[in-house]
């Protein structure tokens, strides 16, 4: 298998919740007003934070007009939501340019987003990772990206769009301390199965502004020989639309175990099929954070 390990420009990163301004669901901007009825969507009962999204004030769910909803706050209170947060170019958070999700590993030390996120990282000089970052307030801080890892064996048809981050210690302590853990990735969806997904994400386009956590909810299977889009809504559902930034977020589904499980990562109205490629990835990081 092929690897590649590279590293994101302030210029990529930056562009990363504007350019993609047309296109649907998350990575990709979506129309940036937010109307008064949402896309149809399935009911969200059973799907990851379910429980902890906010409501109006008549107890109808909050959403941006197109589907995506609102994580409730703060979102350290919630084992799930502190393990998500967004990328960013610059000693100060200025809003997402992706999003990441702490990943279960044996050095405590990764993270998981989009391939396409992670174009010009410079070994812990330009990007940082702040889980649950709110607004201006980074309750977990702001963690240096050092490296990147991505595959390019063609999975379905192209390079699966999934990467995995080392990330710099902080004070001595690892990403996964201060986070109580990071998630593991699902062994894999097969084609006619459905299994509940949660979209989690840090999008641009209001009414998020790159500073707050937005989910989707639907049920996802696995269409063979789409790509980067092979991981993704059922044939009868839409997407929901939210917007650039939050490509790399996490599309979560309930495990047997405590956490959820990630079945992919945002590329655009779904993602790459993941489960063969992230175990290796992840020795690879291993290695490279040994040696360092």
């Amino acid at each position: 298998m092929k690897h590649r390990s590279r590293g994101i420009s302030k210029k990529k990163v930056m562009a990363l919740a504007g350019a993609s301004a047309t296109l649907v669901t998350a990575g990709l901007l979506v129309n940036t007003t937010a109307h008064a009825d949402p896309v149809d969507q399935p009911d969200p009962t059973g799907g990851v934070l379910a429980d902890y999204l906010q409501k109006n004030s008549d107890g109808s769910l909050r959403t941006n007009g197109q589907g995506g909803y609102f994580v409730e706050t703060p979102y350290t209170d919630n084992s799930t939501a502190s393990k998500v947060g967004p990328l960013y170019v610059g000693e100060d958070f200025n809003g997402s340019g992706c999003t990441a999700t702490v990943l279960d590993s044996p050095s405590g030390q990764l993270a998981i987003t989009a391939e396409h996120c992670t174009n010009n990282i410079q070994d812990g000089k330009t990007v940082k990772f702040a889980p649950a970052a709110t607004g201006s307030s980074l309750p977990i801080g702001g963690w240096y990206v050092d490296k990147s890892f991505s595959s390019t064996e063609e999975v379905d048809g192209s390079a699966p769009d999934v990467a995995v981050l080392a990330i710099r210690k902080n004070d001595g302590k690892t990403i996964s301390e201060e986070t109580g853990g990071g998630l593991k990735v699902h062994s894999g969806v097969s084609e006619g199965e459905s299994v509940k997904g949660t979209l989690l994400g840090y999008p641009v386009p209001d009414p998020y502004g790159g500073d707050t956590m937005a989910a989707c909810i639907g049920d996802y299977t696995y269409h063979p020989g789409e790509g980067r889009s092979a991981i993704s809504r059922v044939d009868d559902q839409e997407e929901c639309q939210i917007g650039g930034g939050a490509s790399g977020g996490p599309y979560l589904t309930p495990s047997d175990g405590d956490d959820p499980e990630i079945i992919t990562v945002l590329n655009s109205n779904g993602g790459s099929a993941i489960s063969d490629t992230v175990p290796a990835l992840v020795d690879e990081a291993e290695k490279w954070i040994e040696q360092n």
